[in-house]
């Protein structure tokens, strides 16, 4: 595995050409639908504009929702240029895909208007001075009423799905703390409208009048010390409330509707919560009575380089010899270790307890023991509340501390998290959760590695058909089965449980009937991998095809999606220990995501297009595997920035041994991650740039066209034009993660020159971070009949092209000892 050393030699200036014209008219040939069209929308802004006039509180402050047509959801058709200008409306938030949330007053909304009114019904013809074609000429105004489908505003309905009784009732449960999770938009000023700025100043006094006065009582809690992101609420109830309510104000329906009334028209909150319940995943699991053999869990004279967190309720003095540190926030009454330690068996001897699992992990892995989930027998949450009053934000602090001290004080870089939690959300939008845990990987340089998640006992789906278009229908009928939160954390990777092997009358690494699946949330393939996880049927004898330990020694057998998580997270940190120095996030996820398999079964036609949903990029190989590789391919890692006015590139010729009169054969696979800056408040569309790796061979014409499909999906059809929803699923556009291969060729295209580009596009308005974008691209050339020279080849073509490049190892050791 080669290393790019000279990345500077890979930068060139960023060429675009710009537009020629104003956009797309969505009602090109339609001058009388285009008319209605505008007038319906200027009479939507007027409405708005009348609403905001008569709430005067907050200088007719609001924020309203663009819809855009469904094939104008593209960067190029946003009404930003002559409509929603941010000198007068600036944009502070996203919901979904396509759905900009624009700032605004009646003054802002008189410029709007305007625009929209300014938008021509008959379009002029333009004729073309070199060509002499004559062409209809639609202005800016036009093009950007044509591409939105309504404007609306956000309105108490749209910060909260719940109601006053159902808050009382949820707040209620132990585990859930005292107050709701708030989420304001983010302050903007607009250098025309000075009542934008002034609006959201008396929108904040308001909160905080609520939150220090004698009012309603409220509590306001900045989340990382970040106002104008997500708040907690927690409700501290005046007298008068208390008394109204016979001393018991939460649960006063009274109290929370007029809690619920102030925040729900104050213009800056966005969105209304309740806080999500920890909820620890427990999977079915049988003692065979049966103690460990004594060489399942033999301390070797070298200690292992592999270190792991596990995030539990704790592990067991069983496995003492192999546990580095305990956190130790958990009393010994307290400690339901069963889990924990199974999860740890898993990471120490999984080969030797499960010889029949594929691949031949090595033995042995270092334990930290963060025992923050206390024992819950009844599932009363009424522990949870006594070690974390404060409910969930509570208990992440307590995960970051620890994660902050293992990572500093002994270098563990990779969680296991095999904990869920549940909230009375029916909206699929980014949980909490998760963004907490994407702030917590990106402090502190740490990878979670977190369960999907299993379906409830009355939700599980029926044993794998061996007909893939049985087990499909079967998929399609499971409504319950998605991702649990916090698996859709975008830092961070999810992972979906397969069944065994060797398990009579069940398909073999077919996803098993209780793990929940994808799809994730916009701008992510989720889960990332699947392992094995155990069978959701047991054998006769209780076999459910997976063994580990429980808190005495004795061997366990079980099923569960926190049984797979620590398959992939033992991979992720041997390769992080395997490699030399430090190494980056996004090229251990490269690397863990461009030699991950498809199981077979996966690959069939039928099931195909579902594939990703279900396993995501595949089942990870061990890192051993990774790294050492056949000399009849060459597997290129790039490490590097992308800056702005930049693309990243360079030209090499195919491997001589698989060209042939100019037709190139063999196979290749490209993986990007990148580290874009995200933004919580544009929902959907919360990734801001997107960085687009590229494998293209020339062409006649001598431009180069890209030779790539998606991993673990069937092939797109050809399209000549490809809007913005095709570029979405096909290219992954937006994604963080993307992987991408050929198809075994076999004598393909009419030259031997190649090209292996990254470039970037960033969101409306918002240009590249000035410092740049951290990627990393992995390209893997090779002969699958493995017989060609490979290496040797493309090494001598690269240095041809000035490319230099040494092994991964060596190569990390000694840039950072430079």
């Amino acid at each position: 595995m080669q290393l790019v050393l000279n990345n500077d030699a890979l930068r060139d200036e960023r060429k675009r050409t710009p537009p020629v014209d104003n956009g797309t008219d969505f009602f090109d040939g339609n001058n009388t639908g285009f008319a209605t069209h505008r007038d319906t929308l200027a009479n939507a802004a007027k409405a708005i504009r009348a609403s905001l006039v008569q709430e005067p509180a907050f200088n007719g402050l609001g924020h309203v929702k663009v819809t855009m047509q469904r094939d104008a959801i593209a960067k190029s058709h946003r009404p930003q240029t002559k409509l929603f200008r941010s000198r007068w409306a600036p944009q502070v938030g996203t919901d979904g895909v396509g759905e900009p949330i624009f700032a605004v007053t009646p003054e802002s909304l008189d410029k709007v208007i305007a625009a929209i009114e300014a938008a021509e019904t008959v379009v002029i013809d333009k004729t073309n001075t070199k060509t002499g074609e004559v062409k209809a000429s639609p202005s800016r105004n036009r093009c950007e009423v044509s591409s939105i489908e309504s404007v609306t505003l956000w309105s108490e309905a749209d910060r909260r799905e719940f109601s006053a009784v159902e808050a009382v009732a949820w707040l209620q449960r132990a585990g859930a703390g005292s107050g709701y999770l708030i989420t304001c938009f983010p302050f903007a000023s607009a250098p025309d409208i000075p009542s934008i700025a002034a609006g959201e100043a008396l929108a904040r006094m308001a909160l905080d009048a609520a939150a220090t006065g004698d009012g309603l009582g409220l509590r306001l809690l900045p989340d990382n010390g970040r106002f104008g992101r997500t708040l907690s609420l927690t409700v501290s109830p005046t007298r008068a409330a208390i008394e109204s309510s016979a001393g018991n104000a939460l649960s006063s329906a009274e109290t929370h509707e007029a809690i619920l009334r102030t925040l729900g028209t104050n213009p800056i909150v966005r969105s209304i919560e309740l806080p999500p319940i920890v909820s620890g995943e427990r999977g079915a699991s049988a003692t065979l009575n049966d103690p460990a053999p004594e060489h399942f869990f033999e301390i070797p004279e070298v200690e292992p380089l592999t270190k792991v967190g596990v995030i539990d309720g704790g592990v067991a003095p069983y496995l003492d010899g192999w546990v580095g540190d305990r956190w130790g926030i958990l009393t010994d009454d307290d400690r339901d270790t069963d889990h924990g330690t199974f999860i740890s068996g898993l990471l120490i001897a999984e080969k030797r307890m499960n010889p029949s699992f594929p691949q031949d992990q090595q033995h042995g892995c270092v334990i930290y023991d963060i025992d923050v989930l206390p024992a819950d027998p009844g599932d009363t949450g009424i522990p949870f509340s006594g070690y974390y009053p404060g409910g969930i934000a509570q208990f992440f602090d307590e995960i970051e501390a620890a994660v902050e001290a293992y990572r500093r004080d002994h270098g563990v870089r990779v969680f296991n998290l095999s904990i869920n939690v549940r909230t009375p959300r029916t909206s699929q939008t980014y949980g909490w959760t998760a963004e907490r845990l994407d702030h917590i990987a990106r402090t502190h340089d740490v990878i979670f590695v977190i369960s999907a998640g299993n379906l409830d006992s009355a939700d599980i789906r029926p044993e794998w058909h061996t007909s893939p278009a049985t087990a499909l229908a079967s998929l399609a009928a499971d409504t319950a089965g998605f991702l649990a939160e916090p698996g859709e954390s975008l830092q961070n990777v999810s992972v979906s449980a397969l069944n065994p092997p060797k398990m009579d009358g069940q398909v073999p690494l077919a996803l098993a009937r209780y793990s929940r699946r994808g799809p994730g949330l916009r701008g992510a393939t989720k889960p990332d991998f699947a392992h094995i996880g155990g069978s959701g049927t047991a054998l006769a004898d209780g076999n459910r095809g997976m063994l580990s330990v429980d808190g005495t020694g004795s061997l366990v057998t079980g099923c569960g999606t926190s049984y797979a998580a620590p398959l992939v997270a033992r991979r992720l940190a041997d390769l992080d220990a395997l490699i030399e120095g430090d190494v980056s996030r996004e090229v251990l996820l490269a690397l863990m995501v461009h030699f991950a398999n498809t199981p077979t079964l996966f690959t069939h036609k039928t099931l195909l297009p579902a594939a990703q949903h279900l396993i995501g990029f595949g089942m990870p190989v061990t890192a051993e595997k990774m790294l050492q590789r056949d000399d009849s391919e060459i597997t290129l890692v790039v490490s590097s920035v992308i800056r702005p006015k930049e693309d990243n590139w360079f030209e090499f010729r195919w491997p001589d041994a698989l060209v042939e009169d100019g037709r190139c054969s063999g196979k290749a696979r490209l993986t990007l991650v990148a580290r874009p800056p995200i933004a919580y408040e544009h929902g959907d569309e919360r990734v801001r740039a997107n960085i687009d790796a590229h494998l293209k061979q020339r062409q006649k014409d001598g431009k180069f066209a890209t030779r790539l499909k998606r991993v673990n999906a069937a092939p797109s059809p050809d399209k000549t034009h490809k809007n913005e929803r095709d570029l979405l699923l096909e290219s992954m556009k937006w994604q963080l993660v993307k992987s991408f291969e050929t198809t075994t060729m076999r004598g393909r295209g009419p030259s031997a020159d190649w090209r292996f580009q990254v470039d970037y596009l960033e969101r409306t308005e918002e240009p590249l971070p000035v410092d740049g974008i951290p990627y990393a691209a992995v390209l893997t050339i090779a002969d699958p009949k493995r017989q060609a020279p490979v290496f040797t080849q493309m090494r001598r073509n690269l240095n041809a092209v000035g490319v230099r490049t040494d092994d991964l190892r060596t190569s990390i050791r000694t840039r950072a000892t430079t």
